[in-house]
């Protein structure tokens, strides 16, 4: 499973510290991945995707003729390219913070409302197979225009290319604004799959413990530290999102109050189930420790016992070896019989003892 560090905003933060506000150096981890830039166009009666459109005709693709009569949405993955950022900003006249903001990727999640446009950044968290994978995805909303940027291939808007294609529901026949909401509704969707992948894996090891088996102690760390990273993710969507539907904005209408207030509800119901497996992960931490205190415990038990039995026996071992001339018992021929039957007896009345107190 990786996990990702819950502390990269920190050390983010100390990286950009003396550089002048607005400038675009990215901080992330993928400086070698390939550029690639997806459009697609769609209105009510047609759909269009280019999967690897031309680099060098951004300004061309923004600036289409039949621009007013459709939705354009470009989709640019990798942000190490910063004549590409540059490039955008100064098309669309984006603030230079904004930019910044784009390309230093341990953001916490935001949506800014400009006169002109809108500009929002949230932590996309999706499961690939059995890993969990976070990344910092910003969108720019302006006119028809929908512009988002991701760090690497692969996100989780599958579902949304396929509705445009299909022309299932509503979102052929909206505006820009209904584009931006499947956007965040698709990344709060999925963290509803990552939290119910991480409630599994807290089940395996609870019955681990529970079958007195050692659980995986490693991941039951990663998986606190996941939670973590969670809420840090979850707590400043619900903020920025309550603040976003109060205000005036072109890209939101009372019409869409429904939509955003089950967004709101998702995200309620995941930030509780955050809290209630920190809670499970700080219980289970505590028993697992607590069976290892058990476990010690009965081996000493063992040991103990097995002291106390044999100390006398040893007390008698240890008297009757001593090299003297005369001692009782010394010429009987039977001594040795009599000698073991008395440690044989002395044992077994020691262990029916210790039985009768329940002591082992």
């Amino acid at each position: 499973m990786n996990i990702h560090d819950p502390f990269d905003l920190l050390r983010t933060k100390k990286q950009s510290i003396g550089t002048p506000p607005g400038t675009i150096d990215y901080s992330g981890d993928y400086s070698d991945v390939d550029i690639k830039i997806e459009v697609i166009r769609y209105n009510k009666d047609k759909f269009q995707i280019d999967a690897e459109a031309d680099i060098k005709n951004i300004s061309k693709i923004i600036s289409g003729s039949d621009f007013e009569e459709e939705i354009i949405w470009i989709n640019i993955i990798g942000l190490h390219n910063k004549k590409i950022i540059e490039l955008i900003g100064s098309s669309l006249n984006i603030h230079h913070m904004d930019l910044e903001d784009i390309v230093h990727v341990s953001q916490w999640s935001k949506i800014i409302n400009h006169n002109d446009y809108l500009f929002s950044i949230f932590k996309m968290i999706y499961l690939n197979e059995e890993e969990i994978i976070h990344e910092q995805v910003s969108v720019i909303v302006k006119n028809n225009l929908v512009i988002t940027f991701q760090e690497t291939p692969g996100d989780v808007f599958d579902h949304i290319r396929s509705r445009l294609e299909s022309q299932k529901g509503q979102l052929r026949f909206e505006d820009s604004s209904y584009l931006f909401y499947s956007i965040l509704d698709a990344i709060v969707d999925e963290y509803m799959l990552v939290i119910n992948y991480i409630s599994l894996r807290f089940n395996e090891i609870e019955m681990q413990i529970i079958e007195e088996r050692s659980p995986n102690k490693e991941e039951l760390y990663r998986l606190r530290k996941e939670l973590l990273y969670f809420s840090n993710s979850i707590s400043p969507l619900q903020d920025t999102l309550r603040r976003f539907v109060t205000e005036d904005s072109a890209f939101y209408t009372q019409d869409m109050l429904p939509y955003y207030s089950d967004i709101k509800d998702h995200l309620s119901q995941i930030s509780d189930s955050i809290m209630g497996y920190r809670e499970m992960s700080n219980s289970l931490h505590e028993v697992s420790m607590s069976n290892v205190s058990m476990r010690m415990n009965r081996a000493m038990m063992t040991l103990t016992i097995f002291s106390a039995i044999f100390i006398p026996l040893s007390f008698l071992a240890g008297v009757f070896g001593m090299n003297f001339k005369y001692m009782p018992g010394l010429n009987e021929p039977k001594s040795f019989i009599y000698f073991a039957i008395f440690c044989i007896t002395l044992a077994s009345g020691m262990i029916t003892y210790f039985k009768a107190r329940k002591w082992f």
